[in-house]
């Protein structure tokens, strides 16, 4: 998206994939998404940085889970996003939690202790993805960043926008797609519902002017009988920017972060929806044709089951022709790998 806008690109990726490297200058494939403990992985990625010398860095997910890990890159580089207090603050469940109580936003309750009755999402501070979601349960393990949020039914909505201290444009409402019997990210669709547009401007009014965000971010949350319940704010860039990149999207979130508020277009009329392919089992992709139509294609190499293999996208002009367009690529996929390799994939068309 950066290199389309004009911009000279390192991309510092978990996977690396096709796609990233046809997009960037360089890539550098960071251990530090992946590993347990990001900090220990820093003195390599500012190495890399400190020799590319970028007039600006941009932060997708991976770094908000370790504050001090952000620090050093914030006072280190040109990090064009939000400050770390304001990642510590909002990345903080009670406090978020308790902001929301006073600006009169609904959002689920939250426990810092194991909950003795009710449904409740066991949840890892800091972590994004879904990954680290579960049903909890008396069994589940308990670590130092252990939190749960009440169970709040409804659609999962994700909100896009960009802000600058008091003022704010929505990008985008969009339904996010979880893995089956999961919780994990598994893609996004343009929503075009006026009156969940209409809740969701009413949500960004109460809370962003007291949240000190600048440029893009996304917040996720359950729409459920008409009213929107904050789940988590997302500080960063975010997959979602998939569904608008024929906007201008990171020289709006560089202008923000300026100073300046870019004028974008508000209102997507296409369907579109971005879908996110995951082995069930593993597979070899040395062993597959990956084709240009798409997207996030993985290099060489063993996939292990529960990773993403590959993506796919596509638009329409009603939602009926977004999903055939899609059930249209799988159909391919299914003739060029054959059913008893596409039979181990989930293709989260739906």
């Amino acid at each position: 998206m950066a290199q389309q806008e004009g911009f000279s690109v390192l991309a510092v990726d978990a996977f690396a994939d096709n796609d990233t490297q046809q997009s960037a200058t360089l890539v550098y494939p960071w251990p530090g998404f992946c590993g347990p403990d990001v900090n220990n992985e820093m003195s390599g990625l500012l190495e890399v940085l400190d020799s590319f010398k970028p007039d600006a860095v941009l932060l997708g997910s991976g770094l908000e889970a370790d504050q001090a890990a952000y620090v050093k890159l914030f006072t280190r580089h040109a990090v064009f996003g939000n400050t770390p207090e304001t990642v510590a603050q909002v990345k903080n469940p009670q406090w978020l939690k308790n902001y929301c109580d006073a600006h009169g936003v609904q959002s689920p309750r939250i426990a810092m202790q194991k909950p003795l009755e009710g449904r409740w999402l066991h949840k890892q501070a800091g972590q994004c993805g879904g990954m680290h979601v579960q049903d909890w349960s008396p069994a589940a393990t308990v670590t130092a960043k252990s939190y749960w949020q009440a169970f709040q039914p409804g659609q999962a909505v994700g909100i896009l926008f960009v802000a600058h201290q008091q003022t704010f444009t929505l990008i985008g409402v969009h339904a996010l797609k979880q893995r089956a019997g999961s919780y994990a990210y598994a893609g996004v669709k343009r929503l075009h519902d006026p009156g969940l547009t209409v809740a969701a401007t009413a949500l960004l009014q109460a809370v962003l002017p007291g949240l000190g965000l600048v440029g893009i971010n996304s917040i996720d949350a359950i729409w459920h009988e008409g009213e929107l319940h904050l789940i988590e704010v997302n500080p960063r860039l975010s997959a979602s920017m998939r569904l608008y990149a024929e906007l201008p999207l990171i020289k709006a979130h560089l202008d923000s972060c300026r100073g300046n508020m870019m004028p974008l277009q508000e209102s997507m009329k296409t369907h579109a929806s971005h879908c996110i392919v995951y082995a069930r089992q593993e597979i070899n992709a040395s062993d597959l044709d990956f084709p240009d139509w798409l997207e996030d294609r993985p290099s060489v190499g063993m996939i292990a089951a529960g990773l993403p293999v590959c993506s796919l996208y596509a638009e329409g002009g009603s939602d009926r022709e977004m999903l055939q367009a899609l059930q249209d690529k799988k159909t391919r996929l299914e003739k060029l790998w054959g059913t008893y390799v596409c039979n181990r994939i989930e293709f989260n068309i739906h």
